[in-house]
This record gives C-alpha cells, sequence and structure tokens, in this order.
C-alpha cells in the first residue's frame, strides 16, 4: 500500500473524529501555524482531501492583506519589484519575497480564494502564466504563445464541491483584446476573448465580438459566478459569459456619468459585483443587482464629513481637497475592505465601521507609485492546485 493511499485512509477513518471535525473548521492562516504542532498535524492539515474539505466547511475566507506592484506609464517593461502588505499585524510590515518561490520575477493579475495568477515580466523571451498558492507554495506553469502586454487577464478559482478539484470547471483563466474589423467598409473597434482550454492547455479563441468605442482600463476587471466583468473608459462595463460565450455591455450608475476621473474600482462583496466611486463629497458603495437591465442598487454612502469624523488624525478638509485636487485613488475593493491612495498615503477603509488603518507611505511602496498601480486583494487559503 503506498504512503498517499494510506493517508487517504487515516484521512477517511478521522473523517468523524472530534481532531478533524476541529481543524476543518479553523480558517488556513491558522492551520499553517498548527503544521508546526506534530509531524502527524502536518501530514494530515497538508493533505489534499483534507485540504478540500477545509475549503468547503471553515468560515469564509477573510482579506489577509494586499499586493502591489508598480507600472511604468509609456514603457512595455514590466517593474519586477512586488511587495505584500499583510493585515493582520499592528504594525505594517512591507515583504517582497512572497513569490520568489516560482522560478522567475513575475507580475502579478489576479487572485481568487487563495490562488494568485501571474506572468513573466516583460520582456521575456519565453513567457509564461503562472497560477500558484504562496501559502504551500505550490504552482501550475502554462505556456504563453503570442504574449502581448497590453492584453487583460482574468482569473478565477471557484470549487464546486470537495471532490477532486477540476480545472475545467473550477478554474477560469480569460483574456481580453482589442480588435479592429471592418463592418460595410468601415474600420469598427470590438473586444476580442480567449480561454484557456486546462485540458487541451492552450488558448482558444471565442468567435464572440463585442462591440464598443472605448478603451479597457487597467486592473479594473472581476471574474464572478463564471462573468467577466471589465470597465472601460467610457465608464461601461463589457461583460463576458466564459460558458456560454456571449457578450453585452453595462451601464454603470448613472450617478458616475458626471465623474470624469480615474477613482472608480470593481469589486467582490457577499458574492455580488460592487463598483465604488469617488463623488464630489462622498464615497458610493454600489452593488449590481441585475446585470440584464443594468440594474445598480446604493448600498453604501460615506460623507468626507463623517470620515473625518471618524479618523480625524488622518484627514482634514477633506471636501475641498478631494474637489480641488485628484487626491484620492480607489485601487482595490474585497469584501467590504476597500485599499485606497489618499495623498501620499496608502490606507485600508473598513466599509461598514468607517474605520479607516493607514498602511504606509505610498513611497515605500515604490517609485512609479502614482501610475495606475496594480493592487491585488489576496486571501490566504489551503487550496491545493489541480494536476495540470
Amino acid at each position: 500500500m503506498t504512503k498517499r493511499v494510506s493517508q487517504a485512509m487515516d484521512l477517511c477513518l478521522l473523517n468523524n473524529d472530534i481532531p478533524f471535525d476541529v481543524l476543518s473548521r479553523l480558517p488556513a492562516d491558522k492551520l499553517l501555524q498548527l503544521k508546526r504542532v506534530s509531524k502527524q498535524w502536518q501530514n494530515f492539515i497538508t493533505d489534499p482531501d483534507f485540504q478540500r474539505i477545509q475549503m468547503n466547511i471553515s468560515p469564509p475566507i477573510s482579506i489577509s492583506g494586499y499586493f502591489f506592484q508598480e507600472r511604468y506609464e509609456y514603457s512595455e517593461v514590466d517593474v519586477d519589484k512586488l511587495c505584500y502588505i499583510p493585515l493582520a499585524v499592528q504594525k505594517t510590515k512591507i515583504y517582497q519575497n512572497v513569490l520568489d518561490f516560482l522560478p522567475e520575477k513575475v507580475t502579478i493579475l489576479a487572485s481568487s480564494n487563495g490562488l494568485i495568477c501571474c506572468r513573466s515580466c516583460n520582456p521575456s523571451a519565453d513567457p509564461f502564466l503562472y497560477v500558484c498558492n504562496p501559502a504551500n507554495k505550490e504552482f501550475v506553469k502554462l505556456k504563453w504563445d503570442n504574449f502581448q502586454r497590453r492584453d487583460q487577464i482574468a482569473f478565477s478559482f471557484e470549487p464546486h464541491s470537495t471532490s477532486l478539484i477540476n480545472a475545467a470547471r473550477d478554474y477560469k483563466l480569460v483574456k481580453v483584446f482589442e480588435t479592429v474589423d471592418l463592418i460595410e467598409g468601415k474600420e469598427e473597434l470590438f473586444f476580442g476573448f480567449g480561454i484557456y482550454d486546462w485540458e487541451k492547455k492552450k488558448w482558444v479563441k471565442s468567435k464572440e465580438l463585442c462591440q464598443s468605442e472605448d478603451s479597457l482600463c487597467s486592473n479594473k476587471r472581476v471574474i464572478l459566478k463564471g462573468i467577466l466583468y471589465c470597465l472601460t473608459d467610457g465608464f461601461e462595463l463589457v461583460t463576458f459569459d466564459i460558458d456560454n460565450e456571449l457578450s453585452f455591455m453595462i451601464s454603470l450608475p448613472l450617478s458616475l456619468t458626471d465623474n470624469n476621473g480615474p477613482e472608480i474600482c470593481l469589486g467582490e462583496s457577499e458574492g455580488v459585483l460592487h463598483c465604488v466611486v469617488v463623488s464630489t463629497d462622498a464615497l458610493q458603495v454600489w452593488a449590481l443587482v441585475d446585470r440584464f437591465t443594468s440594474k445598480w442598487d446604493l448600498r453604501d454612502f460615506i460623507s468626507f464629513e463623517a470620515m473625518e469624523e471618524k479618523n480625524p488624525e488622518y484627514f482634514r478638509n477633506l471636501v475641498e481637497r478631494v474637489t480641488k485636487f485628484t487626491w484620492m485613488h480607489l485601487l482595490a475593493f474585497k469584501e467590504g475592505n476597500l485599499f485606497l491612495r489618499v495623498s501620499n498615503s496608502a490606507f485600508s477603509l473598513e466599509i461598514q465601521s468607517r474605520n479607516m488603518r493607514l498602511l504606509c507611505s505610498i513611497t515605500d511602496l515604490g517609485r512609479q507609485v502614482f501610475i495606475a498601480p496594480t493592487v491585488i486583494p489576496y486571501s490566504i487559503s489551503l487550496a491545493p492546485l489541480a494536476n495540470y
């Protein structure tokens, strides 16, 4: 009997055991600490079968921290410096080696349920995509032919059961690109889509096209329940149903039409697409109620006066500053937590409590931090990778 089969049988026998019941209900960050208790617990917690069960019955995954990466504005070269800012510490610490287990420097693209999608830094003679889990230092390496830096890459991991993870169903990897086609002798701009086929290990170009006169915004895309949402600079959303390969446009809330700045970000909270925006006097948090009718619901309205009153140590004359200057940028939103830059500082705002936490000076994160950096919310997970 092999060691792997023996471990699986032990896990099955322990399924109704009290320690199993207790451990499987703990969050991933606690389990990572408990691996040090004994060799038996380490083998137990690192068993893929246990990890799949734990993901389905443990409490909802909370935000563990943020990845932050700079971008050059006019260069095709990527900035290889990648920072991680954990939230579960009293004093902010910035780490730059979280993904050093990968074989090369990478540009981060997305994170979903503990897994991270990233790619080789440009320039690269032989570019790859990676799907990895920093908690257990596992990764899958995907060949990327016909690499285009301007392609928008989106990724999601939504496990459907406690059975073996099925990459074809649980992983969604999509790219969006701009293309021009002739319509009645006139050039028209479209968005095209590519879907990664996990079984054939290659990109498959969808026949679906979505017409638009606008361009895609950088770092403003989300996959939620099999639907890709990408923000355009015309303040509309390009959506793409990945399984059915259908696309259409969604309008943002009407109150956003007068906003001509970049202070909009997309995110997910409680399984619903959210849009957070800076208006003239407040932060507005909208939830998409019906994607077929572009119906949005205003879930929260945080006036700048209320933000000042709740956090007097950080803000003064916020209304005047935001109105006159590009003083506030929204960079990431996940499960009620907003990462934002206010002047020269990086904050995390908990929407429900209105509490703001000063993370660091924005210049501590690099020299190009004012040029649309990539900010990715991350949650620790024990998710094992499919064998692809």
